[in-house]
């Protein structure tokens, strides 16, 4: 997928927030958008599942109020992308905010800027940058610079702050994208998904401040997710990779158990040693040896027939009449 064609000053841009108890910062957050975005069509939409004034203050601003039942950050998005994509506005524009302060909503111009020039699909902001002294702990930030890295090598993504808050798509390159994760994956799962429809990411640099109210992130619980998500999106991307992986532990296991039965045999057939033959080891070895061969061919499997479908995809996405097949009709009208 190529970048879009710019989407025009007059596209709307439609900014969904998801809310968690948010009635210390909602009001300004909405506020500054709506100042930053008074020379725009735009729509602000808040996602709540707060047990506080979140909703009522969002409504008494002008926001469209969603409520949300299902516990989650990607829950809150998904309902506010379905909102949007109802419109059947793909030249539109989503801009995904927190609504506790730590992004600054002036700098949703910057994000949206290269979707309206036609440079990107996708923006995402960089927290990393101009981030402010505690506004995340070392704890967070070592595991969001780890896992960027990761994601990073695995998918060939340039990417330093892969799971950002602040990030702008178009509604177009949106729905392309196949998108489940009811929790924090969701930011991976974003990626991954752009990666496979190859749409044109840009990372920019933004601020990052210590949010207002109590933070909803359970380290441990989202970390665990993340990186379960990006092993399941990795196995759909790349399945040889993962199951590459896999085959190449259980090698290992075979060789480490069949080098033990086999020197436990030959110092017993050969050097007169009371050592047994090892047998349980064997058996393990061999277990282990043909699960090796089971995963590696099965590995191969799914990624030739993974390249099959893409291929097929891709064919069936082309005009009726390629340029290929007007190059070979070119060399049938010139033998005759």
């Amino acid at each position: 997928m190529q970048a879009s064609r710019g989407i025009t000053h007059r596209s709307v841009i439609y900014v969904v927030i998801p809310t968690l108890n948010e009635e210390k910062s909602i009001g300004e957050v909405i506020n500054r958008c709506k100042k930053v975005l008074s020379d725009f069509e735009y729509e602000i939409i808040v996602i709540d599942g707060s047990e506080d004034n979140t909703r009522h203050i969002a409504r008494e601003l002008g926001a469209t109020v969603l409520e949300e039942g299902v516990r989650g950050y990607g829950a809150a998005y998904l309902t506010g992308f379905a909102y949007v994509l109802d419109k059947n506005d793909d030249d539109s524009i989503i801009v995904m905010i927190d609504g506790d302060l730590t992004y600054a909503p002036e700098e949703i111009i910057q994000l949206i800027t290269p979707i309206l020039d036609g440079k990107a699909e996708m923006v995402l902001a960089n927290r990393f940058t101009h981030m402010k002294p505690k506004a995340m702990s070392v704890r967070n930030r070592f595991g969001n610079w780890a896992i960027s890295k990761v994601i990073g090598t695995l998918y060939g993504l340039n990417i330093q702050d892969s799971q950002t808050g602040l990030r702008a798509i178009s509604a177009g390159c949106l729905r392309e994208m196949f998108l489940e994760a009811t929790g924090m994956p969701l930011a991976t799962e974003m990626l991954v998904e752009a990666k496979k429809i190859r749409a044109s990411i840009v990372e920019l640099p933004a601020s990052y401040s210590k949010r207002v109210g109590k933070s909803k992130i359970r380290p441990f619980h989202d970390g665990y997710g993340i990186i379960w998500a990006t092993i399941r999106l990795v196995s759909e991307l790349k399945p040889f990779v993962v199951y590459g992986g896999i085959s190449l532990l259980f090698l290992i296991a075979g060789l480490i158990f069949g080098s033990y039965a086999f020197i436990g045999w030959y110092q017993w057939q050969f050097l007169g040693l009371s050592t047994w033959p090892r047998l349980g080891s064997a058996l393990l070895s061999v277990m282990f040896l043909v699960t090796s061969t089971i995963v590696f061919v099965l590995g191969i499997l799914l990624d030739t027939l993974l390249r099959s479908l893409r291929a097929s995809t891709y064919r069936q996405r082309l005009p009726p009449h390629h340029q290929l097949t007007s190059y070979y009709d070119g060399i049938i009208q010139s033998d005759i």
